[in-house]
């Protein structure tokens, strides 16, 4: 037999084998959620053997997540199944990460999620997988503060905002605050600014992007009235950004603009005050407010060894059982995170005080997605960084988002 013969029959043997290897492994599901959080997950992917094929279990960081999952998949590991944040998802479509769901799944989506949800899982009119977390920004108030101030309920309008977070503000001799009546939460993940930045935007009737993505409404008087909002808090010194909003749970915080998720956090360390002392309300906007929603939704790679059983799982994770929630929605149910799955919902004890108006903000359509714009991480580090400098009084709003605008187009030219 020739050299290159004995060669080629080795390799087809090794394939074979690793093939049969790849077979037999646990399908790979990867989260961000630590093992803590996702437990009730955990149980059913230890439970899970579909005609001997089984799952387990990968966190990524969620800070790392996007650039792991990118740079794994050029060394050519990459997991099966992956939990994404919806913004996300455009650049892992462009970059061919992910499989195209079949008929089945895609419909099993539309009949049972809200619209709005099912919009964070569809890039350029393709749904690309099975919503998870949901999560909307309200208003969080600690009304034992609000109170103390002389206030007993939350603000409906911004000037009533302005009024009592003026009234709970404190600050020591040497002019720091110790109670803060509004914080914005720490801009590190750029969230913390752009979030409630979206929230009012919307409120006041505007849009970031066109509707293909082509152009950035950066410039636009919604976005320049929404920043002028946000900047006069700290402008008029109502509150300044030395208060970091993720500091709520301590309760020296009078207000702020937040999600769904923070709801564990808070019920920690406020104790058996939570449910007395803490509530959700909507944007302080008038009657015409309106909120973001995001969304965290389950996919396939497209490299994925065996797509069928892949699918097949992501549905068994997200299917309701016998009358009960879906395991994901347990998982979600415990962090005092939401699904957007009706049959979930149903399958739920009712929201308490709490989380009930998260719950009608999605149902009444306050919440629009946040936008799956191409290299929106970048983008949303970069509209952070210019609310931050505004906020902070080093720019004015107009020029500011001018300038904005122009960056942002530049990187929307490069895809649309």
């Amino acid at each position: 037999m020739p050299h290159r013969t004995i060669i080629a029959a080795t390799l087809v043997t090794a394939g074979t084998s690793l093939a049969a290897v790849a077979q037999d492994a646990p399908l790979t599901v990867a989260m961000h959620y630590t093992q803590e959080q996702a437990a009730p997950l955990l149980a059913c992917l230890e439970e899970y053997d579909a005609d001997g094929v089984t799952a387990q279990y990968q966190q990524i960081s969620y800070r790392d997540y996007l650039q792991t999952v990118l740079t794994g998949r050029l060394g050519g590991q990459s997991p099966d199944i992956y939990n994404l944040y919806s913004i996300w998802a455009a650049q892992m479509v462009d970059n061919g990460v992910l499989d195209t769901p079949p008929d089945d799944l895609v419909s099993f989506v539309t009949d049972s999620y809200a619209e709005g949800t099912v919009d964070a899982a569809t890039i350029d009119g393709t749904l690309w997988g099975v919503p998870t977390e949901v999560s909307a920004y309200l208003l969080v108030s600690n009304m034992a503060l609000l109170r103390e101030a002389g206030y007993d309920a939350p603000p409906a309008t911004w000037d009533e905002l302005r009024e009592v977070a003026e009234a709970v503000t404190t600050r020591n001799a040497q002019g720091r605050i110790e109670n803060a009546g509004f914080a914005i939460a720490d801009s590190s993940s750029g969230a913390g600014f752009v979030h409630p930045f979206y929230a009012l935007l919307y409120s006041e009737g505007g849009t970031p992007y066109s509707e293909d993505f082509a152009e950035a409404n950066f410039e636009s008087p919604e976005a320049v009235d929404a920043l002028s909002l946000m900047a006069g808090l700290t402008q008029d010194d109502i509150t300044d950004l030395s208060v970091d909003a993720y500091d709520f749970p301590a309760g020296g915080i009078g207000m702020m603009i937040m999600a769904n998720w923070f709801k564990s956090e808070i019920a920690a360390g406020f104790g058996d005050a939570f449910a007395q002392d803490v509530v959700a309300s909507a944007i302080p906007m008038g009657e015409e407010w309106r909120t973001l929603q995001y969304a965290f939704f389950m996919g396939v790679d497209s490299n994925s060894d065996r797509p069928e059983e892949a699918w097949a799982l992501v549905r068994h994770l997200n299917e309701p059982r016998d009358g009960g929630p879906s395991c994901m929605g347990e998982m979600l149910a415990g962090l005092g995170a939401l699904t957007a799955n009706e049959a979930d919902n149903a399958a739920l004890p009712e929201p308490d005080a709490f989380t009930a108006p998260f719950v009608a903000a999605l149902a009444e359509g306050r919440a629009i997605s946040q936008p799956n714009v191409m290299q929106s991480a970048e983008i949303e580090g970069m509209m952070a960084q210019t609310i931050e400098r505004v906020m902070a009084g080093e720019a004015e709003p107009e020029p500011a988002l001018s300038g904005l605008d122009v960056e942002v187009e530049d990187i929307l030219f490069e895809f649309y």
